[in-house]
């Protein structure tokens, strides 16, 4: 019944990408590019202010750890097509505002979802200032832009404790709203119109 109150989270996540190819990505060396992710973890703090009887506000600040791959279908010698993948390593800062509406409860337990939009700074691909051109692919570094803006959703249950405290069980969708790759004319990045992120994640919060 307080108005307002701490937490933090702790989870499991998995960040990938949506690509959007152009109409005419396909060239003498590029046939295809797929986004594949890794399982990786979050930890943060938050914050959650209770707006009416099923509706709060919240916020906070977690932190990402996680490892996003674009695997590339190449053609470096002709007549024969080879898989090349770029790992990216990411560690992102996220700043979420999101409303969340909870259920009636039922002994203890009270189902909710709850929806936004999420800040995301990646600390690891910070843009930093062209590279010089390689002949060899695979010394050719794939970057992201910095800042992120995304939209969440997702759904889950709160189990109230006898002692005050309360434990979530969450699992959320974000949706990537702009063109995260870092362009630098090469065959990595000339194929790909759009690059934006979709992220998974499955948390645990205690309040």
């Amino acid at each position: 019944m307080k108005p307002y109150h701490f937490g933090f989270v702790l989870g499991a996540n998995q960040m990938g990408f949506s690509v959007a190819m152009r109409d005419n990505f396909v060239t003498d060396t590029l046939f295809g590019v797929q986004s594949r992710g890794t399982i990786g973890f979050t930890v943060g703090a938050l914050f959650n202010k209770s707006l009416h009887d099923f509706w709060n506000f919240r916020t906070g600040t977690t932190f990402s750890f996680g490892t996003r791959r674009l695997t590339y279908s190449l053609q470096e010698i002709p007549g024969k097509i080879t898989q090349m993948t770029k790992s990216i390593e990411s560690v992102t800062m996220d700043i979420p505002l999101e409303i969340k509406w909870t259920g009636m409860p039922d002994r203890g337990v009270r189902p909710f979802v709850i929806g936004g939009f999420r800040y995301s700074l990646d600390m690891a691909n910070a843009r930093r200032r062209r590279e010089q051109p390689s002949d060899h692919l695979a010394d050719i570094v794939v970057r992201l832009e910095r800042d992120d803006f995304l939209f969440t959703v997702g759904a889950g249950f709160d189990f109230y404790l006898p002692l005050g405290n309360r434990i979530g069980i969450e699992i959320k969708m974000a949706f990537g709203l702009r063109d995260m790759l870092f362009r630098e004319n090469n065959v990595f990045t000339n194929g790909i119109e759009r690059l934006t992120s979709r992220n998974l994640q499955i948390a645990i919060n205690i309040e």
